[in-house]
């Protein structure tokens, strides 16, 4: 087998486990059942072979997603004659109950060559995101024009007429939750509550569609194509993230040059601390939470320590940390019903540990077109509306 052979097999291997991962997870959320537990779990509540048809919509409006945003970077490569590998699918599925699989940590690309002028770059980065966009929006439109009544819920949910008399609402589903756990407090329930964003309610005011069956947040991820269409807006976000080489490192750097893009690049990360972890510093409660804010402190240290990269000033990067540290307990006490979400938070860490907060410079560095100019405008504003503080997050009441 030559190697040629072999890595088109690797890309091949990748992408079938993917359909499998994400066919599996349509099918748990559709369904209401799920694949694991066996032996413990009445027969009712598990996922038999005949359910998995039911998963194929979710799969097939993941991987278009993901198939075009990375085909999107990929024709764009080929197009600028740099040489680059076919989409890596990366399938994940967690077998644990409880667990929120989405079957999928996305796909990426590798460039084999750097591009040697600053267009290059730019359009290769922006590629991927706005043709991803369009199909995230085409989903999530089709969603509310198709959404079915309320029986769909209570099919998957037979349990709701007896705990509610019929579809809860969002206030009665926390309102339940929130008794459940007080009556119960050594086994107390939790439920995903999936997040929101500018655009995703923007769609919601001006599509037609009956409110009175659009889902709760609870709710969402039973509906393949509303759910696939606001994850992948969340991960349209994610790659628009103005640090090193994401999607939108490329666009800011074509836009504003290597020096303002690094800058815009820390200010980013900055901003994904406080919004990961904001809410985690409890000094109020410091006897049960000691062991974890002094992991937080350590995790502030080294990534101010990449963020300010002045190894002789260790002075200003403990000050950094300590300020940083003292606001979130500030906002934690003036609001303590705040909670962190850790996603941004291991995203900065990613950022400063994996993908890096300078981008590298093109051979050859020039003030970019107004055409470009305009679609990195339009990239920006892509990132605003699709940016979600809280994408998904665990409601205990």
């Amino acid at each position: 087998m030559n190697q040629n052979t072999r890595k088109y097999l690797i890309h091949a291997g990748l992408f079938i486990l993917t359909v499998v991962s994400t066919t599996l997870v349509g099918a748990e959320n559709v369904t209401g059942k799920t694949w694991w537990g066996w032996g413990i779990l009445p027969e009712s509540s598990l996922l038999h072979f005949s359910d998995l048809p039911k998963g194929l919509l979710y799969s097939f409006s993941f991987l278009l997603f993901l198939t075009v945003h990375e085909f999107g970077h990929y024709f764009t490569a080929l197009y600028h004659q740099v040489k680059a590998t076919l989409p890596y699918y990366i399938p994940i599925f967690i077998p644990f109950p409880g667990i929120l699989n989405i079957g999928s940590f996305g796909a990426v690309i590798r460039l084999k060559q750097t591009p040697d002028t600053t267009g290059k770059f730019f359009d290769i980065g922006i590629a991927g995101p706005l043709a991803g966009f369009v199909v995230s929006v085409g989903l999530i439109i089709a969603g509310l024009l198709t959404l079915p009544d309320s029986q769909y819920l209570l099919n998957i949910h037979p349990d709701y007429l007896k705990d509610y008399g019929g579809v809860p609402t969002q206030l009665m589903q926390e309102n339940f939750i929130r008794s459940y756990n007080l009556a119960h407090p050594d086994a107390p329930q939790m439920s995903y509550f999936v997040g929101t964003n500018l655009l995703f309610e923007l769609l919601k005011y001006i599509i037609p569609h009956n409110a009175a069956d659009f889902p709760t947040p609870f709710e969402l991820y039973h509906y393949p194509l509303l759910f696939v269409g606001y994850l992948t807006l969340f991960f349209t976000a994610l790659n628009l993230l103005p640090i090193g080489q994401l999607d939108g490192g490329h666009i800011i750097y074509g836009m504003f040059g290597k020096k303002n893009a690094g800058i815009i690049s820390r200010i980013s990360v900055v901003g994904l601390i406080l919004a990961g972890g904001t809410g985690l510093v409890d000094l109020l409660n410091l006897r049960e939470n000691y062991v974890s804010l002094g992991v937080y402190l350590f995790f502030l240290t080294f990534v101010w320590n990449r963020i300010l990269n002045k190894p002789d000033n260790s002075w200003l990067v403990f000050a950094a940390t300590v300020i940083t540290f003292l606001i979130q307990a500030g906002l934690k006490y003036q609001f303590p019903a705040i909670q962190p979400n850790m996603i941004w938070a291991i995203y900065a860490f990613m950022g400063v540990r994996f993908i890096g907060l300078d981008h590298p410079p093109a051979l050859m560095e020039h003030p970019l077109s107004r055409g470009r100019i305009l679609l990195g405008w339009l990239a920006i504003a892509i990132f605003i509306l699709t940016f979600s503080p809280s994408p998904v997050s665990i409601f205990e009441g």
